[in-house]
């Protein structure tokens, strides 16, 4: 049987137990033994015998037993854990690359787990506990697209960065953020000709695209691998020139700059193409050479609702009603499985709604990018929030990107237009709290800036 598909079906099955029961049978020789002998059977050919799916005298734990053995065995389809010596399982490694998932004729995905929660406690508390690779329900499946980044394209490979080290996990990534929106004037608010209250936004593309080249210059010299925009810097104009931007402009020697989310905003003119009338609200996230290289794009799904008080906060004129984001509201997650983990992006909203964030942790990502346009952020606001909760509950690594559009002083302090949030590798020894997670960053030198210089000034952290 495809192992697998033998998994998932195993999973589905003892996924009731309580784990104080699976703990209990974990420990007992009968289950290690079945484990063991399942592990080489299928190492050995790549494939589960049918014995080990016949009703045994004690059903429940020795499925459980077979599952463990599974549970070993597939970790050499893995490309962070494989061995040349197991070619049995060459077809799951092709398989997982070509579609997405392991396994192949049940229903939901299988995927490798790679990372795990950031509390002190180490008994597991469910099935999952117990296991390396992680199952995702049809339900949420659904809407989820796992792509594999081809190698020549993915982030730089820690072990050419630093060399002669030994490392038990990848070393943080060199994120910059670039703010790109100095001021009110850089975002249009508009409201459709549509029967119901609705608004756009957008950015002012004739006022930014020349301080694209400087934009760009910064981002390399950065030292980063990584650079993310926030929201409402992109249209299908901006997109054009960044891409023709970076196919002229080569990458400077020792840059490292590989990855360029260009932000988000309505972006048609790459797929997918909206079914509807309405504009996506679309991150895009581009490799350093340009266009031949659209890594992905991820469309916003719930929109923010301006409400009155809002608008006189932000100081945005949209009548003194109460609109909602015009924006087609597609469901679809697309994730980047690199080298370094398992990349995602929310917009904003999205970011702040629990139905949205289940996606996240169920799929296991490792790291996830949030474009807003906001107020000031700071350690204690609604996206610190949300990103230590994801950290602490899943290990989610989440950077949130915001530019100066709305806010550039608060109390006479630059605020800040990047959150990271990030943990030990690894299980913590004691509860982590927000000053452990959460990072705010600020350009310091912002007061004796002007606008625009201020927001082509990357910030960076270590992420």
């Amino acid at each position: 049987m495809d192992p697998a598909d033998a998994y998932v079906k195993l999973y589905d099955e003892l996924r009731t137990v309580d784990a104080a029961t699976l703990s209990d049978w974990f420990d007992t020789p009968q289950v290690r033994e079945i484990a063991d002998h399942v592990r080489l059977d299928v190492e050995k050919t790549g494939a589960l015998p049918d014995r080990w799916m016949a009703d045994p005298p004690v059903r429940d734990r020795s499925l459980f037993g077979v599952l463990l053995g599974l549970d070993l065995a597939l970790l050499h389809a893995s490309k962070q854990t494989d061995s040349l010596a197991f070619n049995a399982l060459d077809e799951l490694r092709v398989r997982l690359t070509m579609t997405g998932r392991l396994n192949a004729d049940t229903s939901g995905a299988l995927l490798f787990k790679r990372t795990t929660w950031l509390r002190p406690n180490e008994d597991p508390e469910e099935i999952d506990g117990f296991l390396n690779l992680v199952r995702v329900p049809a339900y949420l499946s659904a809407d989820l697209h796992v792509q594999f980044v081809p190698e020549a394209y993915d982030l730089p490979d820690v072990e050419s960065v630093v060399e002669g080290e030994e490392l038990e996990s990848p070393p943080p990534l060199v994120l910059a953020q670039l703010p790109f929106l100095a001021e009110p004037e850089d975002v249009e608010w508009t409201v459709p000709d549509v029967s119901a209250a609705f608004y756009n936004v957008a950015p002012a593309s004739e006022r930014l695209l020349p301080h694209l080249r400087t934009a760009l210059e910064s981002l390399d010299e950065s030292g980063a691998v990584l650079a993310i925009l926030p929201e409402a810097s992109v249209d299908d104009t901006l997109f054009d020139k960044w891409c023709e931007l970076l196919e002229s402009t080569p990458r400077p020697d020792g840059g490292l700059l590989t990855w360029l989310m260009l932000g988000t905003g309505p972006v048609w003119n790459v797929v997918p193409h909206p079914r509807t009338g309405r504009p996506p609200n679309r991150a895009v996230l581009l490799h350093r050479s340009g266009r031949a290289r659209l890594l992905t794009t991820q469309d916003k799904h719930s929109g923010f609702t301006f409400t009155t008080d809002k608008q006189r906060e932000y100081k945005v004129d949209l009548g003194e009603v109460k609109r909602d984001e015009y924006i087609s509201h597609s469901r679809q997650l697309n994730l980047l499985e690199s080298r370094y983990g398992r990349f995602g992006i929310q917009i904003c909203e999205d970011f702040n709604r629990f139905e949205r964030q289940q996606y996240v942790v169920t799929a296991g990502v490792t790291h996830l990018l949030v474009p807003v346009l906001a107020a000031a952020m700071w350690t204690g606001g609604w996206q610190a929030k949300a990103s230590e909760m994801l950290a602490v509950s899943a290990g989610v690594k989440v950077a949130v990107s915001n530019s100066l559009a709305v806010e550039r002083f608060y109390a006479e302090k630059p605020v800040p237009t990047l959150l990271t949030v990030s943990g030990p590798p690894g299980v913590p020894e004691q509860y982590l709290t927000t000053g452990d997670l959460v990072r705010h960053h600020d350009n310091p030198n912002g007061r004796t800036m002007q606008a625009r210089e201020d927001a082509l000034k990357p910030r960076t952290a270590a992420w």
